[in-house]
């Protein structure tokens, strides 16, 4: 059976530079010349983790089935059964070693890994390529991005290693991953990235490189080298059918590990930025109705009263950018909020009404959940009002949250609404009251309108606020 098997203690891919066609002789371009250099240039910073937990009973396991146990003595009694003299007494505890990788990113001593290389650990020792052993304690833990950075004294700068850009890499680029799997430390494997934005249900924020560099157990925490000797992943899982490595192995980009070991190096915790918007897909039928130029982008369905794009952003505008990275969809988005710490300062790019625009914003800590109010338009229509084109009929009673559908035939149903949803915009323009709905809908001329919807859908559930595109017809 297949199986998705995060690299225990540690998967790890590092990537060799390549030297330039032009410094190759003609009859080799385009043939990688040897990575060796690479490989002694960046040895130094990457080292072996051995963390020592104890064994509860319930030890969780890593993906592939394997709880880390790399040979460490236990005891186990021999038939302790009520009443044998041999019950009474107390064995040890049994100690689970994990073996792992890592590697220096800042001189002081600060050390980047998996979470799941230490999780639950109550000793943890750090060995670099030269042999020197360093106790290490866990400066910060975040479960989120499955990353932990730990801190060893060495009394002196430590040789570290530089982040790269992960968003210049390139299907096809080459990389090298060095680490500690089977406890084999200073193991080289080189490949290409195979895949990227890769989405497999290992943490919160997946969006995984996907490379063909050997992986292994104990590759866990490890860099990926690009061909400037930068790291730009931290390699985390591997999909291993046959429980070793089999071309695919996964790496968490440098633009989410980055900021996360800098925030755990400085501050011991990562706390998230947060925008304070619902976004929705743009689909097809979206991008005709509101005249878009694709369905690219992240399109803004509520925003949050008092977060930090109220007033900046609106229902209906498209975010097409984050901090300068592109954004491709509502998923997108959220990865890359994920990458800011709150109190930062970022450039939002989105369009409104076709036209691009921009705001500066200053990313906050999310609120709780119960704290969080969505900003909705409060109605207060004069009377009902009945759409039968579109199979909709509006209460005339004021609603606080939109304008509140009475009934829904036709091609609304046939849309997914249902009598108690509430429609906050007509094809971007908010709306206060039935007789408002009406006007933005006879303005279409039998043309699609997209209702921008809150309530429950047909199956029940309440997705929060949605767009909905409804043809007039039977």
């Amino acid at each position: 059976m297949k199986i998705l098997a995060r690299a225990i203690p540690a998967l790890f891919l590092l990537a060799a530079p390549l030297a330039k066609a032009t410094d190759l002789p003609s009859s080799m371009a385009g043939v990688p010349p040897s990575l060796a250099s690479l490989a002694a240039k960046v040895a130094p910073a990457v080292v072996s983790i051995a963390s020592m937990a104890p064994d509860t009973g319930n030890a969780s396991q890593d993906d592939n089935g394997d709880n880390g146990d790399n040979g460490a003595s236990s005891y186990h009694p021999a038939a302790d059964t009520p009443g044998n003299a041999a019950s009474t007494v107390v064995p040890p505890p049994k100690i689970i070693e994990s073996l792992g990788s890592g590697f220096v990113f800042d001189p002081s001593g600060y050390i980047l890994t998996n979470d799941h290389v230490v999780n639950g650990a109550n000793n943890i020792t750090v060995t670099f390529p030269d042999g020197t052993v360093y106790p290490a304690i866990i400066a910060g833990r975040d479960v989120d991005a499955d990353l932990a950075v730990l801190k060893v004294n060495a009394g002196h700068p430590l040789p570290f290693v530089p982040f790269g850009d992960s968003g210049k890499l390139r299907v096809g680029d080459w990389v090298l991953a060095v680490g500690n799997p089977f406890g084999m430390p200073g193991t080289n494997t080189a490949g290409i990235v195979s895949a990227l934005h890769r989405q497999i249900g290992d943490t919160k924020f997946d969006d995984f490189i996907q490379t063909d560099a050997a992986i292994n157990k104990g590759n866990s925490g490890g860099p990926l080298f690009n061909l400037q000797g930068q790291v730009v992943g931290v390699n985390s899982a591997i999909y291993a059918p046959a429980g070793t490595s089999d071309g695919i192995g996964f790496s968490i980009p440098s633009a989410m590990a980055e900021p996360v070991a800098e925030a755990l190096a400085h501050e011991g915790k990562m706390t998230r930025g947060w925008l304070g918007v619902a976004t929705e897909e743009v689909t097809p039928a979206i991008q005709a109705v509101l005249k878009l130029p694709g369905t690219k982008g992240a399109l803004v369905g509520a925003v949050s009263r008092g977060s930090p794009a109220s007033g900046k952003l609106q229902p209906g505008d498209v975010i097409t950018a984050l901090g300068g990275v592109e954004i491709a969809d509502p998923q997108a988005l959220f990865i890359r909020t994920a990458e800011f710490q709150a109190g930062q300062s970022v450039t939002v790019a989105f369009t409104r009404g076709g036209v691009a625009q921009q705001a500066q914003l200053t990313l906050t800590a999310p609120p709780p959940a119960s704290d969080e109010s969505i900003a909705q338009t409060q109605s207060a229509p004069p009377g009902p009002v009945s759409l039968p084109a579109y199979g909709l009929g509006l209460a005339g009673k004021p609603a606080q949250g939109g304008v509140a559908i009475t009934s829904a035939t036709g091609p609304a149903a046939k849309a997914g609404i249902v009598a108690g949803d509430m429609i906050q915009k007509v094809n971007g323009i908010a709306v206060a009251a039935a007789p408002d709905v009406r006007k933005q809908v006879e303005a279409l001329h039998g043309d699609p309108a997209v209702l921008l919807i809150t309530g429950a859908t047909q199956d029940g559930s309440n997705p929060g606020p949605r767009w909905v595109p409804v043809k007039p017809g039977k």
